[in-house]
């Protein structure tokens, strides 16, 4: 069993040796004890089988036990598989998706390749010949038999947790790399196997205080809706535009990965995105700020509504029946004589973005089924599975939509784009492939070497591709009407995961706001968050536009901050791909599953052993939580203004 493990941790170590040079191969080794650990209590587990069983069913006993060998080493070798794909282990968040959404996710990245083949089969054959050899064809003595027992009992005895601590670990990826992946699974969905419900246990009352005492600029109003308070929020962007009599069209084109490793000034491996930084010189520009989650699934709610998260992202609430009450930038634009669009590639009811949509007042939804036959779909992997449709012809199909619509009436439009994602296939990918190489060529200095670009050429070719078809859709939207009258919000969901990178870099995203409109460019570094959005964009259509806004909002976050000078003065609980919110960036610190870091103007982080801000930020973190748990699920994030019957 150690042998098997060993392998196909060797397979993982060759996938990943040219991509992280330094320190590897000991990681690797020194992860060999956690193998060891785990075929230690196989081992014990076999023995005790074998024991109970009378010799004369030890034949069967045989095949059932070399059956779960071959069952755990093939699962071991998937989840290595998962981790080099996804550069994050496979955890309880297998229990999250619905049985169709695994499918989706399963058919999107499946392209199996000779090398997989070959890992496979040696694997099966490994598994199934290795059992055999040491049963029937080597005859050790008992002397042996224990001499080559002894290891496994050290391990179990002075090594008895089956995972290393990550508090330990400044970086996430060294702590991935030295795990067995099989039994990190194991522990995972043995701790987080629970109903998930958090609230029950404690005085919201007392919590809902302790929480709001950290927001003293806030005017909560109930202590039963957690959340709710003043709407007292200052338009900090108005003054830097020349606004016109009409309502402004607004736009968010929010782009799939864009991350600001590979985008903006002073990106890590240099920007490959040379549209959006000749865009960003003529915009309002943050250069730090911060995406909610991990992955897509809370873009929407964040950016729209500022909401709270829910047990699995906002809008998987819908699993249990509905939403509960909410208010969004939807719903006010249109309340204002707005018609709301969304604009999509691939399936929208993936993670339940239709369904969260139309409950947020979106008036027409453009998604994969909407494109006829004059568009075709992103080349497909070998089982036939496709994305949908690339970003051009999205922001293609959208223009002649739009040139459907009433010009008069004011419009909020949303893209989503889809094609910076895995499997990263783009129309004409080898052109955009020497485009890379043509990026690099402008670099005063490389931030990676040779190799490091060689190996993600479909990646950085997928980047230039979008940035292009921004550019693209920017050339043609100016010779539109209301062109002149547009404020364009141009932001990333996520990171785009393709190396090694600190527990912050995953939210790290540009935002730019550009318009006709804009007086000036300037740029920001104060950090701010998606969760601004819908407050910083409410705030300046109330001023300037007598934009009927709420007296009261739920929303987590407040407008931008346009501070000239660094600094953090948000709360942003940040929620993992696999749903926990275990992760805090707040004042000057940045807490992530259980370590502290300090942040600087840069969002660059350093461990910090300061014990009162871990207490600090812990206790928060946790109020966050039991509130965020205690509002979503009995409906207590926002109370509808009711008028009084006469």
């Amino acid at each position: 069993m150690f042998f098997l493990f060993a392998s196909i941790r060797l397979f993982e170590y060759l996938s990943l040796s040219s991509q992280y040079s330094e320190g590897i191969s000991m990681v690797y080794i020194y992860g060999l004890r956690y193998d060891l650990l785990l075929a230690g209590i196989i081992v014990c587990f076999l023995i005790f089988l074998f024991a109970l069983v009378p010799g004369k069913f030890h034949k069967a006993t045989y095949i059932i036990s070399n059956a779960l060998i071959v069952f755990i080493a093939l699962l071991t070798w998937a989840l290595s598989e998962y981790y080099l794909e996804t550069h994050i282990p496979l955890d309880h968040s297998l229990l999250i998706y619905s049985f169709s959404d695994i499918v989706y996710i399963i058919t999107s990245s499946a392209s199996f390749s000779f090398v997989q083949l070959f890992k496979f089969l040696t694997v099966f054959g490994l598994s199934i010949i290795l059992p055999w050899l040491f049963v029937f064809k080597l005859k050790l003595s008992f002397k042996i038999q224990m001499a080559l027992f002894l290891p496994f009992f050290i391990v179990l005895v002075f090594f008895n947790n089956i995972t290393p601590d990550i508090r330990q670990y400044e970086q996430n990826r060294i702590f991935y790399q030295k795990i067995n992946k099989t039994s990190y699974l194991a522990k995972q969905l043995i701790l987080n196997y629970k109903t998930g419900i958090y609230y029950l246990d404690y005085d919201i009352a007392y919590t809902t205080e302790s929480y709001q005492e950290n927001f003293p600029h806030f005017k909560y109003t109930d202590y039963t809706f957690p959340f709710l308070r003043k709407n007292n929020d200052k338009d900090v962007i108005g003054s830097f535009f020349e606004f016109k009599t009409e309502k402004p069209v607004v736009v968010f084109v929010i782009v799939e990965s864009l991350s600001r490793n590979f985008s903006g000034p002073d990106a890590r491996w240099g920007s490959f995105t040379p549209f959006l930084d000749s865009l960003a010189k003529h915009s309002l520009y943050w250069e730090n700020f911060i995406a909610t989650s991990e992955r897509t699934f809370n873009v929407l709610p964040s950016a729209l509504g500022s909401l709270p998260y829910g047990n699995k992202g906002f809008m998987a609430l819908i699993e249990d029946g509905r939403y509960p009450e909410f208010i969004s930038i939807n719903t006010l634009l249109r309340n204002s004589g707005y018609k709301l669009n969304f604009f999509y590639g691939g399936w929208a009811y993936f993670d339940y973005k239709e369904v969260f949509l139309k409950e947020a007042g979106i008036d027409f939804i453009l998604d994969d089924k909407g494109f006829g036959n004059e568009y075709e779909k992103t080349d497909t992997l070998d089982d036939g599975f496709t994305w949908g449709y690339p970003d051009h012809a999205v922001f293609e199909r959208s223009l002649e939509i739009l040139d459907s619509i009433d010009c008069n009436k004011p419009r909020f439009d949303i893209y989503m784009t889809l094609s910076m994602h895995d499997p990263f296939i783009v129309p004409q990918q080898n052109y955009w492939k020497q485009k890379v190489r043509q990026q690099l060529s402008t670099f005063d200095e490389r931030k990676e070497s040779e190799n490091f670009y060689n190996r993600r050429i479909k990646q950085f070719s997928t980047i230039l591709y979008t940035d292009n078809a921004l550019r693209n859709f920017f050339k043609a939207y100016r010779q539109r009407p209301e062109y002149n009258n547009t404020i364009f919000f141009i932001f990333g969901d996520h990171h785009l995961p393709m190396h090694d990178f600190n527990p912050l870099e995953k939210y790290h995203v540009p935002l730019l706001i550009y318009s006709p409109l804009l007086k000036d460019a300037k740029k920001f570094p104060a950090v701010s968050s998606i969760a601004d959005l819908t407050p910083t964009l409410a705030s300046m259509l109330s001023k300037n536009f007598n934009f009927k806004s709420p007296q009261e909002v739920h929303w987590l976050g407040m407008p931008l901050d346009t501070n000239t000078t660094f600094q953090n003065n948000r709360f942003i609980p940040l929620m993992r791909v696999n749903r926990n919110i275990d992760e805090l960036l707040w004042e000057e610190y940045f807490l992530s599953e259980g370590r502290l870091f300090r942040i600087d103007h840069q969002l660059n982080i350093k461990p910090s052993s300061g014990h009162k801000a871990t207490k600090k930020m812990e206790e928060a973190l946790k109020h966050f939580i039991i509130l965020n748990d205690y509002a979503c699920r009995l409906n207590k994030i926002y109370k509808p203004v009711t008028k009084e019957i006469p």
